[in-house]
């Protein structure tokens, strides 16, 4: 069954095809085939990733290769999605709890080759986002991501991230895809808290 078509407020020049999450934009005055914005209800989460993979792009799901699937079994544990989550389609059971994802840069690109202008690039529009969407909290999933919006090297490994919001919202770091055992477990213990905190 095709998943329902959505617009993303925005982002401009969208065609959508009904092929998982996929879309076009124009990027750079030139056609991609990208991810689209899955947007939170106000007062949920909102993760952010650093950029689509192609191999996450081809299937229309986010996250979609083996640190993106490492992601999703770290939400499951954390108990953001359900253990039986499948974790080819995890980005429509997010959505379906109310949660939403997006990336910092839209342009697809291989693990970590995205420029440092590029997701420079990518602060104002993710702003705008979070103004409009006005979710509970933002959690970036990769520290690049988060630093390029902090402007600066972030200290902290994992958790909140001090002196920093978006459109008045706290942001949050998820551990290291490397990181040591102790640490994910202890930030995602955080990440479990916070989605319980803003449960009705």
């Amino acid at each position: 069954m095709p998943t329902p078509r959505r617009t993303s407020p925005t982002l401009p020049n969208v065609d959508e095809r009904d092929e998982g999450h996929r879309i076009t934009l124009v990027i750079d005055g030139l056609p991609v085939e990208t991810l689209a914005d899955l947007p939170p209800e106000p007062g949920r989460l909102l993760f952010v990733g650093l950029n689509p993979s192609p191999v996450s792009v081809e299937a229309g799901h986010y996250h979609r290769g083996r640190l993106g699937q490492s992601f999703w079994r770290r939400l499951v544990e954390a108990r953001i999605l359900p253990a039986d989550t499948d974790l080819g389609r995890a980005d429509d059971a997010l959505v379906a709890l109310g949660h939403g994802i997006t990336d910092l840069l839209k342009l697809p690109t291989a693990r970590d080759m995205a420029t440092d202008a590029g997701l420079r690039a990518g602060v104002g529009p993710l702003f705008r986002k979070v103004a409009i969407w006005r979710p509970a909290a933002v959690i970036f999933v990769y520290k690049r991501a988060a630093e390029s919006c902090a402007g600066r090297s972030l200290p902290e490994p994992w958790g909140r991230i001090d002196g920093m919001a978006l459109a008045a919202r706290p942001c949050f770091l998820m551990p290291g895809p490397y990181a040591p055992r102790d640490e994910v477990a202890a930030g995602l213990n955080l990440i479990r808290n916070l989605a319980a905190a803003i449960e009705p």
